[in-house]
């Protein structure tokens, strides 16, 4: 009887610590910021956007906006964000981009202020469907920018549907990677969210460019020319930090690319 005891506290202490380092993965992999609906409402009308309110196919309500473009429309390019920040927290590149002649449009994830649900690897692939969705139909011509987790996210959506074209700016070949790299290999076979992008890159046919920073210490180079050797794209190398608005401060050399994009002389795979 005393084994029999001794058995079951084993497994009450296992079963609580796995859901122990589900919950330490959920909060480091998705950290939402603690902004305000109040807040986010403010914003939107400081920076013009209109508000939106999505529903993805599992039925949660995503938070998002939508800012028109500046001049005549050339499409839709769906912003995905790093797993600290939200929508309003971009001003600078949202309002190059729509200067450009980009309608962008940007939703928070699940769990994310002002949209409903908890965060994890599938629940942001329903959330890019269901923006990528409703960006097709203002536009045919959608392209996509990940950053960071966003990245992620990102690739799994241009596996899935067509882009004009795909930006990764600081992103992974995998977040089990990061991981592993932070905290050693254990950690390797308790992730639950990989957000493996190598995996998935053989189905990207569209035009795509890794973005990233030399002094990246959250997720070095390695991985981003891997990440880009997988995709057959482009790597530009830049000196920056993760943090870094690359983008802003590599426009020109981003800029060019996609005129290039745009003119055929870069195709898809």
């Amino acid at each position: 009887m005393r084994k029999w005891w001794l058995l079951v506290g084993v497994l009450i202490v296992a079963i609580t610590g796995m859901f122990g380092l589900e919950m330490l993965e959920e909060k480091m992999l998705f950290p939402a910021p603690p902004l305000s609906r109040n807040w986010l409402t403010k914003q939107a009308q400081a920076q013009g956007a209109e508000e939106l309110s999505l529903t993805t196919e599992d039925g949660v309500r995503l938070y998002g906006w939508r800012l028109p473009a500046e001049r005549e429309r050339r499409g839709v390019l769906i912003w995905f964000e790093g797993n600290g920040a939200s929508v309003g927290q971009r001003p600078r590149e949202f309002e190059k981009l729509t200067t450009e002649g980009w309608e962008v449009v940007q939703v928070n994830y699940r769990g994310y202020p002002g949209s409903e649900g908890r965060p994890s690897e599938e629940g942001l692939r329903k959330d890019a469907r269901a923006v990528y969705d409703y960006a097709v139909k203002i536009d045919a011509r959608v392209a996509v920018v990940g950053k960071s987790l966003g990245g992620g996210v990102a690739v799994g959506l241009a596996a899935e549907r067509n882009l004009q074209w795909l930006l990764l700016e600081s992103t992974f070949a995998s977040a089990q990677r990061v991981a592993v790299e932070l905290w050693g290999w254990p950690v390797e076979h308790l992730i639950h969210n990989r957000f493996d992008s190598l995996k998935l890159a053989a189905k990207v046919r569209c035009p795509t460019m890794v973005l990233h920073g030399e002094e990246d210490f959250l997720i070095r180079i390695p991985q981003a020319e891997d990440l880009a050797r997988s995709l057959g794209a482009p790597l530009l190398r830049v000196t920056g930090g993760h943090n870094d608005p690359l983008m802003l401060q590599h426009w020109e050399e981003v800029k060019g690319w996609i005129e290039k994009v745009e003119g055929g002389k870069i195709r898809a795979r």
